[in-house]
């Protein structure tokens, strides 16, 4: 009986001890700010997703994909995975590669105190670590954010192109 008591107590110390495997994000970069924010209809009025069906149901979608295929898909995706109302943001890994990452309005909040002006203004920029599941090549959904860190950088924003002649 002492030596099962033992046996026992070694067991249980032993799987106290044990530590949980650390979770590993598979996506890691920098907040990315653009002028033209187009990813979802989160924040947007109802009406404006209504019409949307309202217009995918009267033309029908076949007819959808032929004048916009790209947003027909899209949304048929958002729709597929529930992300049709869901916050999102875009990340810039340091391979200068770019994603679209949709996160639960909890995931997002916190984010959401960081302004670009003052990240700007700061000399900062936004680092986040995320464990994401993949979409397409440049959607992801995050399943868990791992860290969010303000630090020293500059803050990166899509450059629009105002002269014909940058386009040569």
């Amino acid at each position: 009986m002492k030596n099962l008591i033992i046996i026992i107590g070694s067991v249980l110390v032993v799987l106290g001890c044990q530590t949980k495997p650390e979770e590993k994000p598979n996506l890691e970069g920098d907040l990315y700010y653009t002028w033209l924010k187009l990813g979802s209809f989160y924040q947007q009025p109802d009406s404006l997703y209504q019409n949307y069906t309202e217009l995918r149901d009267s033309l029908g979608i076949e007819e959808l994909r032929k004048q916009d295929s790209i947003g027909t898909s899209h949304i048929e995706l958002l729709e597929k995975h529930d992300l049709v109302k869901s916050p999102f943001i875009y990340l810039k890994t340091d391979s200068d590669s770019t994603f679209i990452v949709y996160l639960t309005a909890k995931d997002y909040a916190p984010i959401t105190e960081y302004t670009y002006q003052n990240l700007i203004d700061n000399k900062q920029k936004v680092r986040l670590k995320l464990i994401t599941e993949q979409l397409t090549d440049k959607l992801r959904i995050c399943k868990k954010v791992i860290s969010i860190e303000k630090i020293a950088g500059k803050t990166l924003q899509k450059q629009k192109k105002f002269k014909i002649e940058e386009y040569r």
